[in-house]
């Protein structure tokens, strides 16, 4: 019996470091979004990349990471992001928002949760469908030219 126990034990204490996975990033700190300065450009890519959710490191294109569920519902089948979707539009309609009153944080093209959140508010007081989406529409009531 105490064989067993110990078997187990083993068993248990081997499959809870099974799913731990390492990533090899260099040092430096993040900012909000994940990414960071790398002065001696040591990942190749410049010098400032990101380290989103434990993948490896990348670029940004247009505020978008690649690699999370946003970035592939912006992309039409060309594999282009969509102008409503770019950093100078989302910007454009930030600096609107706070302006009208509907904060959405600082005006930095990242297409965000308060962004949505301030859309989604406008878009109810304008009586527009609530999708927090930016579009063609939601550009017109807000006076925005792209």
């Amino acid at each position: 019996m105490k064989i067993f126990k110990k078997i187990l034990i083993m068993i248990l204490s081997l499959s809870l470091l099974a799913p731990m996975q390492t990533t090899f990033a260099h040092s430096g700190r993040t900012d909000a979004y994940g990414g960071h300065h790398d002065n001696k450009n040591v990942s190749g890519l410049g010098s400032y990349h990101y380290h989103c959710g434990g993948h490896p490191a990348h670029l940004h294109t247009n505020g978008i990471c690649p690699y999370s569920a946003k970035a592939k519902s912006k992309t039409t089948t060309t594999g282009k992001t969509s102008k409503y979707y770019k950093v100078s539009t989302v910007k454009k309609v930030q600096k609107k928002l706070n302006k009208l009153g509907y904060s959405c944080g600082k005006a930095d093209g990242f297409y965000g949760n308060k962004t949505k959140k301030a859309i989604r508010k406008f878009q109810k007081k304008k009586n527009m469908t609530v999708n927090g989406k930016i579009n063609k529409k939601l550009l017109k009531k807000l006076k925005i030219k792209i």
